[in-house]
């Protein structure tokens, strides 16, 4: 395992981490997703533990152990934030419950692409970790934590898709010899 990244690192996901295709996490979501499941999907396997959060069938947000800075690291990087500014929602946030991304972009630090990007970078990570294709266990919890705006969230089957095809990715550049491309 390597160290954790300065703050300013935006996380990538390693070849290592690549289990995605045909993963018992993958189907339970899409479970989840088709039945308009509202609450708390948790994943433990080998790799650490993932926590998905459903709204409606829509995928919310997603966060591992592994990336625990994920959202706010990819928006300093791409949105150009500082720790300072990006703490300061954190800690409001916090005491009222609200978003973050939705927090953000209200008081104009990000825009909407900025926020959905940060969030799906965040989702990408947690989804590569927690997927397993055999040994990992999955229990939901129906739950709401409130109202998330639907611009926030995004269909399971696209996330789902769109992460076995990172992995389908990875998996051919490893046995050509070549880099990965999710690592750029």
């Amino acid at each position: 395992m390597t160290s954790a990244p300065s703050a300013s690192a935006v996380e990538v996901v390693g070849l290592e981490d690549v289990e995605i295709l045909e993963s018992t996490t993958s189907r339970r979501i899409l479970a989840c997703a088709e039945e308009g499941a509202t609450g708390e999907l948790v994943c433990s396997c080998h790799a650490g533990r993932v926590h998905v959060y459903l709204q409606r069938g829509r995928v919310a947000w997603a966060s591992d152990g592994r990336h625990p800075r994920a959202f706010t690291g990819h928006l300093k990087h791409h949105a150009g934030l500082a720790t300072a500014a990006i703490e300061e929602v954190v800690a409001e946030c916090r005491s009222t419950h609200r978003p973050i991304g939705e927090t953000l972009l209200a008081r104009g630090l990000a825009n909407e692409e900025q926020v959905r990007a940060a969030l799906r970078h965040q989702i990408g990570l947690a989804l590569h970790v927690g997927e397993c294709r055999h040994d990992g266990e999955q229990t939901f919890t129906a739950r709401a934590y409130g109202e998330y705006d639907p611009r926030f969230t995004f269909a399971a089957c696209e996330v789902v898709e769109e992460e076995q095809d990172v992995a389908r990715a990875c998996y051919e550049a490893s046995a050509r010899g070549a880099p990965c491309g999710c690592q750029g």
